[in-house]
């Protein structure tokens, strides 16, 4: 099963455990002395409580709807169970509660919800954020809806000379400025192909010139793509939590931001998109390079060569 099929697994489970809590909750506010203290100052914490727990179970019913999505929302009750525990297990031996066997109940419950929540979330850490799947790039793709600052159509600049079209993360990851930095390096041998380096960013262009600037390639034209309308075109996917935020990463990542100097910043569009890179030639698309992880280093001049070897290249 690919990964939204493993969240859809998951959709039974969802319903009758929003449907427990729902009927738990209501429970409570109808009889609170059944987990409040025996004294009746209790009471309303007693129904407090069930009108919570109630309101989990409604939050739970609608994110079950698109869990990846609402996934906070399972974050949150996850991490609630174990304290549950905590504070009830003590209140239960003290026999200070009027009804034990509801107390050990929801104990009981609350360790069985935790192991398939837990695993639902693995699951939503797993997905791809919005489910994009990867796809062949469209034969009907226009290159000419997409300027550069200086107001050049893709479809006329491929047309000159092979385009390396390279497309950024948001401007405030440190693996995109990892990668304008690479170019950078690389530029000479990139050009001295024959090819011309085009970016696209998420950003407005004005607001993030500065960056371009700070690695000295302002002069590289570059495409501003806030709504990630090129990005789709080329089917390049969205990155899954665990993509972004995993422990693979964070290697990656301390050396980037601190070893390498290239730090963070802002986000400026969508933190989930994948990049990528692409070699246009002539109108159409030749070749490409879908990242699998975000650290990734693509192979430019290896990338253009192949081009003028006339190699076929599956991307």
């Amino acid at each position: 099963m690919n990964p939204q099929q493993k969240l859809a697994s998951f959709s039974p489970f969802l319903k009758v455990a929003s449907a427990a809590l729902i009927l738990a909750g209501v429970a409570l506010v109808i009889n609170p002395r059944w987990m409040a203290a025996v004294t009746p100052g209790h009471i309303l914490l007693g129904r407090w409580i069930g009108i919570l727990v109630a309101a989990y179970g409604v939050s739970v019913a609608l994110a079950s709807i698109e869990p990846a999505r609402h996934w906070p929302i399972f974050l949150a009750g996850f991490l609630a169970m174990p304290f549950l525990v905590l504070v009830t297990l003590p209140t239960v031996l003290g026999g200070h509660i009027a009804s034990p066997w509801v107390a050990w109940a929801a104990i009981l419950l609350s360790i069985l919800w935790a192991i398939p929540s837990g695993m639902l979330l693995l699951r939503i850490a797993e997905a791809p954020a919005g489910g994009r799947v990867p796809a062949p790039v469209s034969k009907d793709l226009n290159l000419d809806l997409f300027r550069t600052q200086e107001g050049q159509s893709l479809a006329a600049l491929s047309h000159e000379t092979p385009v390396l079209l390279v497309l950024l993360r948001h401007l405030g990851c440190t693996f995109c400025r990892e990668t304008l930095a690479d170019i950078a390096a690389q530029r000479r041998e990139i050009e001295a192909t024959g090819a011309r380096i085009v970016f696209v960013h998420m950003g407005e262009d004005e607001k993030t010139q500065y960056l371009f600037e700070r690695y000295r390639i302002s002069d590289i034209p570059r495409i501003s793509d806030p709504e990630a309308r090129l990005y789709q075109a080329l089917s390049l996917e969205r990155a899954s939590i665990l993509d972004i935020y995993g422990p693979a990463m964070w290697r990656y990542a301390v050396q980037s931001i601190l070893l390498d100097g290239h730090g963070m910043g802002q986000i400026v569009g969508d933190r989930f998109q994948m990049p990528g890179v692409f070699v246009l030639h002539q109108g159409t698309v030749v070749s490409g390079f879908r990242h699998n992880r975000i650290s990734d280093h693509p192979d430019y001049v290896g990338m253009l060569n192949c081009i003028s070897q006339g190699d076929d290249i599956s991307f």
